[in-house]
């Protein structure tokens, strides 16, 4: 990207970027602009409570920047939509086109990247641990969106909480189900339907079912 396409940017970001800012923190706060929000970033919801657990600095959080060559940067749109709490633990970048829904409790490690056009639906809990990279077009869900009844009339799937280790790489188009726990130090390989609990570190796991890939793995972020 050019340095004339970088400072338009950043001029187009200053009016939602300043109302966000003023909207979630007090004035002191606020005026470090801790979070910066691209012009491309729909508000859907501005209510709930954002908890920053991390020395405030410029810019550690940025929402709907970011280019994957693959994707339509000028029309993609990211959404936010606020009803619950997003707590940030450090610097996070969420990329353009992401759309986050969050009605419950949304935890983000340090250093979190999303590169573009993923889904996150919180309506329980979800936490993400350190250095967690996602890939593009993943969706992470803690609920089944509606209801299932037994012969009683009694709700029977009710939603479970999501808890991802530290560096853990998840590659594009993945989709993440309630009740899912993954150790630290795990790739999810590319397209895979990842639910159930896998508390092995140091692997490579995907498929549809989940299943362990690899063993006595690192991976460099």
């Amino acid at each position: 990207m050019s340095l004339l396409s970088e400072l338009y940017l950043a001029i187009r970001a200053v009016p939602k970027t300043i109302y966000f800012n003023f909207k979630y923190f007090k004035l002191s706060e606020a005026l470090k602009f801790p979070v910066l929000i691209s012009h491309r970033v729909i508000f859907a919801k501005l209510k709930g409570d954002i908890e920053m657990d991390a020395p405030l600095k410029f810019g550690m959080v940025r929402i709907g920047f970011g280019t994957v060559r693959i994707f339509d940067q000028r029309r993609m749109r990211a959404v936010w939509h606020l009803e619950g709490k997003i707590r940030f633990r450090g610097k996070a970048s969420i990329g353009n086109g992401t759309k986050l829904s969050v009605l419950g409790n949304l935890t983000v490690g340090q250093n979190f990247i999303i590169s573009a056009h993923t889904q996150i639906e919180c309506r329980k809990s979800i936490t993400f641990g350190d250095d967690v990279l996602i890939g593009w077009d993943c969706l992470f869900m803690d609920t089944d969106g509606h209801h299932i009844l037994n012969e009683a009339g009694r709700k029977i799937n009710e939603n479970k909480e999501i808890l991802i280790g530290d560096r853990v790489w998840f590659g594009c188009r993945n989709t993440v189900l309630k009740g899912v726990s993954i150790a630290s130090d795990v790739v999810v390989a590319a397209n895979s339907c990842v639910y159930g609990t896998f508390d092995q570190p140091n692997c490579v796991i995907g498929g549809n079912p989940p299943k362990l890939i690899k063993e006595n793995i690192s991976w460099i972020g």
